[in-house]
């Protein structure tokens, strides 16, 4: 039986139908794809940043869409893995990339990304598959990955064509692996390779141990909360696109609700969908039956693993922002040091600590909990 698909998707990584609040940083992609495919240089890279949940990742794949269908310039796209190195599949993808511009057209090219040895075609639009195959050499003088670059580059000038290369969860890279893949890149800047780098991670990349020094030198964009009507835009179009509208006030009470946390965005999206099955419209009876399944979700998902991540003394200062989040309506990192009867400078490091794993966020001088609702869940315990 045919129903209308929801078109809200709540999980890490999906892309939502409609991608608001990010112009900037899709402005800053295009702008580097027209200095590398126009202008014959190598722009700086982009280094995105941000909590879990606010859309890194989906920035990455609207990054490698834009590549290919402005420029068809294949994507090679990497996430990190705890403990394992991301060299060794980089370099096999990139490989596969070269493979690909040398025996494909513009035309076939334009599909979002190269992500192993076989490109499926169908993507392409041309009904088939290339088949790509890695030859694997003894280990010489030259590094593998440069190796790969180098050929690639090589027949993407040839084709006129370019490579973009997405490194995603770039926090759990080790620095020296990482250090060695950005030193080929600064290396070869005089070499004006059409390439394109953007690498996305937790704020912690920042911190001067885990940064190196060429990606300090790249163009940085943070990602955070989304504003009260990016929230509502970002509910109402899709809502509207699947022919089931938002009423104001449903819209105005979910983006609310939401907090502007483009995961929760997505999450009360889905299901205000689910409780409005069978009404043309999604009404404020239908927000508040959304609100509450949300919030069940929230609770036993998020909430319990942040709380959960969070050492004793990370626990106290969560409880005590909570408490003045619920007492006054706001909380300040020198409101919690009083809370908890200290100086800001003895507790500032675990305010710092929990803004680095997501939990808390910064506003100004203010202190929000990045997930919705969180603030009475933990005022609760």
């Amino acid at each position: 039986m045919a129903r209308p698909a929801n078109p809200f998707r709540p999980g890490f990584n999906a892309s939502p139908p409609v991608l608001v609040g990010r112009d900037h940083l899709l402005d800053a992609v295009r702008e580097a794809l027209a200095v590398a495919a126009l202008d014959g240089r190598t722009p700086r890279p982009i280094v995105i940043t941000g909590t879990r949940g606010v859309g890194k990742t989906v920035a990455l794949g609207e990054a490698a869409a834009l590549a290919a269908s402005e420029h068809s310039w294949p994507t090679v796209h990497v996430e990190v893995r705890p403990g394992r190195d991301f060299t060794p599949l980089l370099t096999e993808r990139v490989i596969a990339a070269g493979h690909l511009l040398e025996h494909t057209t513009a035309d076939e090219r334009r599909h979002p990304v190269v992500t192993g040895g076989r490109v499926g075609a169908s993507a392409l639009g041309v009904g088939g598959e290339v088949e790509v195959h890695l030859e694997r050499r003894e280990p010489g003088p030259v590094d593998p990955l440069e190796a790969a670059l180098r050929a690639a580059m090589r027949t993407a000038m040839e084709e006129d064509a370019g490579l973009v290369i997405t490194l995603d969860e770039v926090q759990y890279a080790q620095r020296a692996e990482l250090a060695g893949f950005t030193a080929i890149l600064q290396e070869h800047m005089a070499d004006q390779w059409p390439l394109v780098v953007l690498v996305a991670g937790l704020p912690s990349i920042r911190e001067p141990r885990r940064t190196v020094t060429y990606l300090e030198r790249g163009e940085w964009h943070e990602l955070g909360l989304l504003s009260l009507d990016e929230a509502e835009q970002a509910l109402t179009g899709p809502a509207a696109d699947a022919g089931r509208p938002l009423s104001p006030d449903a819209a105005r009470a979910l983006a609310t609700e939401s907090g502007g946390y483009p995961y929760a965005v997505q999450l009360y999206g889905h299901h205000a969908w689910r409780a409005s099955t069978g009404a043309d419209r999604i009404l404020l009876e239908h927000a508040e039956a959304a609100r509450i399944a949300a919030r069940r979700e929230l609770e036993a998902g998020l909430y319990v693993a942040r709380w959960n991540d969070a050492s004793e003394r990370e626990r106290e200062y969560l409880a005590a922002t909570a408490r003045l989040i619920l007492r006054s309506g706001e909380a300040t990192g020198g409101a919690v040091a009083a809370e908890l009867g200290k100086a800001a400078t003895e507790v500032s490091y675990l305010r710092d600590r929990l803004i680095k794993k997501g939990t808390l966020y910064p506003e100004g001088s203010r202190l929000l909990f990045i997930t919705p609702g969180m603030a009475e869940w933990v005022a609760g315990l």
